[in-house]
């Protein structure tokens, strides 16, 4: 298998594959759960440290979200100093009223004592959060500023109840340095911690570039197939086997997702053809409602500026 092969090759390189425990527990906060519906709409956004939280929260209230009921939440920070100290995650569900569920993966190295600023993953619901999960995952090489942080990378997972059914969602944030088998293992370690057997849904940010990004050489590599091969990163399920790891656990993203729709860019000045497909929601047991699926760009109108790299995406099922 190719997972089985990336892990060998790892292991020689010193690369850790196997998850560690995770140094810190969630953060979570419930609050009283909203009435029962017969849809539920689903978000994942990669917040690029949610230091735009009005923006965000501002968005979230138009259509066509309109205050979604689950919202999954990577590169969020909790009192980081680029993000203005801001509890991103608390705030943002105490102002759309919902509960939340927080997870650290990296901490900023404090001059003493314990850690207190991090970025990770959220998950808010209009429902109470239970059976809270914090699912460590293996880590390849990571740029210069995380490597000085504490931690390690991990998924997020909980249950809610909705109509007296018991359902599953998660948010994951693969690592977009490593090769497709490097992300298939990990998420086939996500889903190893994952509830098992209910109907989910999982999002985030899959990072599915198709290549490896270790060195400058490989990001030039990346831009010329980008440029040669565009439908490749729009549609990149045949080159990352990661989606054969949510295949085989049940999981499905034909419907939740919008076709060869890109979910990020750095610059507003890239061509959307060259843009890729990095922002995914999984679906297993549960039935996404036909054509709504949507990819949301991350600003308040065509003028605006952009406040985070990636684009909001979404879609509602049927709880």
């Amino acid at each position: 298998m190719k997972v089985d092969r990336a892990r060998n090759e790892a292991i020689g390189r010193g690369i850790n594959t196997v998850p560690d425990t995770h140094p810190w527990g969630p953060i979570v906060v419930n609050r009283p759960p909203a009435a029962d519906r017969r849809l539920l709409k689903v978000v994942a956004f990669n917040a690029r440290s949610g230091r735009s939280l009005n923006q965000i929260s501002q968005r979230l209230r138009l259509p066509p979200f309109a205050n979604p009921d689950i919202i999954l939440l990577s590169e969020m920070d909790w009192r980081m100093t680029r993000s203005y100290r801001r509890e991103t995650a608390a705030e943002l569900a105490a102002e759309l009223g919902l509960s939340f569920a927080y997870i650290g993966e990296f901490a900023q190295r404090p001059r003493v004592g314990e850690p207190v600023a991090f970025v990770g993953n959220a998950i808010l619901s209009n429902w109470p959060l239970a059976d809270i999960r914090v699912l460590p995952l293996g880590r390849s090489s990571l740029r210069r500023r995380m490597r000085l942080r504490l931690g390690a990378p991990a998924g997020l997972a909980a249950t809610i109840t909705v109509n007296r059914r018991l359902l599953a969602f998660g948010i994951v944030h693969l690592n977009s340095r490593w090769d497709p088998s490097g992300r298939a293992l990990q998420i086939r370690q996500y889903l190893d911690g994952f509830p098992f057997g209910l109907p989910a849904v999982i999002g985030g940010d899959l990072n599915t570039t198709t290549v490896e990004l270790r060195s400058s050489s490989s990001f030039f590599k990346a831009i010329a197939l980008s440029l040669l091969r565009p439908a490749r990163f729009h549609n990149p399920q045949r080159w990352e086997p990661l989606f054969e790891c949510l295949r085989e656990a049940g999981f499905d993203t034909t419907e939740a997702n919008v076709p060869g729709a890109s979910t990020f860019t750095p610059t507003r000045l890239i061509p959307p053809i060259v843009r890729p497909k990095l922002d995914w929601l999984a679906v297993r047991g549960i039935k996404p409602v036909a054509g709504s699926a949507a990819v949301v760009p991350a600003r308040r109108s065509w003028f605006s500026p952009r406040f985070s790299d990636h684009d909001f995406i979404m879609c509602q099922v049927e709880a």
